[in-house]
C-alpha cells in the first residue's frame, strides 16, 4: 500500500513514476527497446501492429532480452546448462566463450556510482546497433508444471531442476522514462519534425547486417525467454507529459530531431548523443515541474563550471544543484499535502500520503536520486558523490550540441552560448551572464574566464574551429 501510495503522489507531480532505480542510462535503453521492438512487430505485421511512433491507443512491441548474450558478458550461471549452451556456442574450444565474454562484457553500459559488480539481469549492452537493443528481464523461478506451451518449453530445457531461477523478461530496472521518452516522441505535434525524427530513430534501431550485428541476432536466438507475439503495453496511457506546465517534451523532441538526423555522423555516435540527450531532458522536466508547483514562474538558470579550479562560480553552481534538490523534494511535500486535502473524509487515504509532507526523509529520496544522479550518469554534474556542481563532460557536451545546432549549420560561438541560455537556462560565460539573475552572484572576470574555458573544451572535441579574424564557429557534429 505504501508503495502505492508513492506512485500515486510522484506521478501526480510528474506524470511518469520518477525513482532511483531507473535513473540515467536506463531512460533511453527503455526507449530504444520500445523503439526496436514497435520497428520488430511492424515488420512482421504491419496491419496488426503500428509503425514507429505511429499514433494509436497502445503501443505493441516485440521484446528481445539477449539474456544469453548478458550472461556471458557477466560469467554467470547458464542454468540450462551445457548442452543447451553448446547450441549457440561452439564449446570445443573455451577461447570461444572467452572471446564473446571479452567482446560482450566491453559493450557493456557503465552505470556511474555502481559499488559492486552487477548481475547479469544488472547489466545492459550498449545499443551501438539495432541488434543489441534489448529490453529488461531478471532471474525468476520457472515452475515445472505450466499450462503454457511456451513456458513448458522453457522449463524443459532445466533438466527437472528444482527451484531453480532462469530468465524472465520483464519491467524491472525500467521504471517507465524510457515510456515517457517514446511518447512525447510519438505524440509531437509537429508532422514534418515527427517524420524525420521517424526516419532517422528507425535508422538506429533497424538490422544493421555488421559482422558484430549478426553475432547478436545469432545469439538472441537462443535466448531462455522470448516473445512469442507482440507485447501490447498499457502503461503508456497513464503517462501525462504536462507539456502545457515544462518546455521540456518540446526541447526532447527539437533535440532528438536534430541528433539522429544527421545522416553524415556515425550511426554509433548518433545513438550515444541520444542516450545522454534523452535522460538530461526528463532530470530537467522533473526539475522545472517541481519548481512550478513551488510557484516560480521563470525558468531555471544553471551554471556550467568548465574551470579546473575552484572558483565563486564553482561554489555557487553546488549551492544552485543543492537548491533544486531541495525543490524537489519541497515540491513532493506540496503535493502530498494537496493530495490529502483532497481526500479529505478517507482517513485512510490520508494517512497513506502523511510521510509525503515531510521536508526531508526515505520518502522523497529515491525520487530526488533520480534527478541528480541521472545528471551525474550523464555527464551533466562532475561527479556521482561528494562536492558536486554542473558542468558537461564530453559526451554530454557533444550531445547537447548535437541537440541543439541543426546539420549543415554554423553558429559564431557568442550566438551559441546565448542560444543555450534562451533554450535550456545554462550560463557559460560573462556576456550570457548579465541576463541571469546570476549575474549578481559571480564576478564578471570568473565569468569570462570560465567562458574562455568552454571555448576550449568545444575546440577540443573538434566542435568548434577558431579562425584567424578571431571569430569562433562552432557546429553540430566534428568536421
Amino acid at each position: 500500500m505504501a508503495d502505492r501510495s508513492k506512485a500515486e503522489v510522484i506521478h501526480r507531480l510528474f506524470g511518469v513514476n520518477l525513482e532511483q532505480q531507473g535513473r540515467g542510462f536506463y531512460v533511453p535503453l527503455e526507449m530504444l527497446a520500445i523503439a526496436r521492438g514497435v520497428y520488430l512487430a511492424h515488420q512482421e505485421d504491419a496491419e496488426k501492429c503500428a509503425g514507429l511512433l505511429d499514433d494509436g491507443d497502445r503501443v505493441a512491441y516485440k521484446r528481445t532480452s539477449h539474456d544469453l548474450a548478458r550472461r556471458i558478458a557477466t560469467k554467470a550461471f547458464i542454468a540450462e546448462g551445457n548442452e543447451e549452451l553448446s547450441k549457440a556456442v561452439e564449446l570445443d574450444s573455451p577461447e570461444t566463450l572467452e572471446t564473446l565474454h571479452a567482446l560482450f562484457s566491453s559493450l557493456l553500459v557503465e552505470i556511474p556510482g555502481r559499488r559492486s559488480q552487477p548481475s547479469w539481469f544488472g547489466a545492459h549492452i550498449y545499443p551501438f546497433v539495432g541488434e543489441l537493443i534489448h529490453y529488461d528481464a531478471v532471474d525468476r523461478r520457472i515452475h515445472q508444471r505450466s499450462s503454457s506451451p511456451k513456458k513448458k518449453e522453457q522449463a524443459s530445457k532445466l533438466k527437472g531442476q528444482v527451484k531453480v531461477k532462469a530468465p524472465s523478461i520483464e519491467r524491472y530496472l525500467f521504471r517507465g522514462g524510457g515510456s515517457w521518452a517514446y511518447k512525447v516522441l510519438r505524440s509531437d505535434p509537429d508532422s514534418e519534425r515527427k517524420a524525420a525524427t521517424r526516419q532517422g530513430l528507425a535508422d538506429l534501431v533497424r538490422d544493421s547486417g555488421t559482422p558484430l550485428g549478426n553475432l547478436a541476432k545469432a545469439l538472441s536466438a537462443h535466448d531462455f525467454d522470448y516473445d512469442e507475439k507482440p507485447y501490447e503495453d498499457d502503461s503508456e496511457r497513464d503517462i501525462d507529459l504536462y507539456e502545457e506546465l515544462s518546455p521540456w517534451p518540446g526541447l526532447l523532441r527539437n533535440g532528438a530531431r536534430n541528433i539522429v538526423a544527421r545522416t553524415t555522423t556515425p550511426r554509433a555516435k548518433r545513438t550515444e548523443s541520444l542516450m545522454h540527450w534523452v535522460p538530461y531532458c526528463l532530470a530537467r522536466h522533473q526539475l522545472h515541474l517541481a519548481r512550478r508547483k513551488l510557484g516560480f514562474a521563470d525558468g531555471e538558470s544553471i551554471l556550467l563550471d568548465f574551470g579546473n579550479e575552484s572558483t565563486p562560480l564553482r561554489s555557487e553552481s553546488q549551492k544552485t544543484l543543492a537548491s533544486f534538490r531541495n525543490d524537489i523534494a519541497n515540491a513532493i511535500n506540496v503535493q502530498a499535502r494537496e493530495m490529502i486535502h483532497d481526500a479529505e473524509g478517507d482517513e485512510a487515504k490520508q494517512g497513506r500520503y502523511e510521510r509525503f509532507t515531510k521536508e526531508a526523509g526515505n520518502a522523497v529520496a529515491s525520487p530526488r536520486a533520480f534527478f541528480s544522479e541521472t545528471l551525474a550518469a550523464v555527464g551533466a554534474l562532475n561527479a556521482t558523490g561528494g562536492r558536486r556542481h554542473f558542468t558537461m563532460k564530453p559526451p554530454m557536451l557533444e550531445a547537447l550540441v548535437s541537440a541543439t545546432v541543426p546539420q549543415d549549420v554554423e553558429m559564431e560561438f557568442d550566438q551559441f552560448c546565448a542560444l543555450l541560455y534562451k533554450k535550456y537556462g545554462l550560463v557559460t560565460e560573462n556576456k550570457i551572464a548579465a541576463e541571469s539573475p546570476l549575474a549578481h552572484e559571480v564576478d564578471s572576470s570568473v565569468l569570462a574566464h570560465n567562458g574562455k574555458a568552454f571555448r576550449e573544451k568545444l575546440a577540443a572535441i573538434g566542435l568548434l574551429t577558431q579562425y584567424s579574424d578571431a571569430t569562433s564557429m562552432v557546429r553540430g557534429e566534428p568536421r
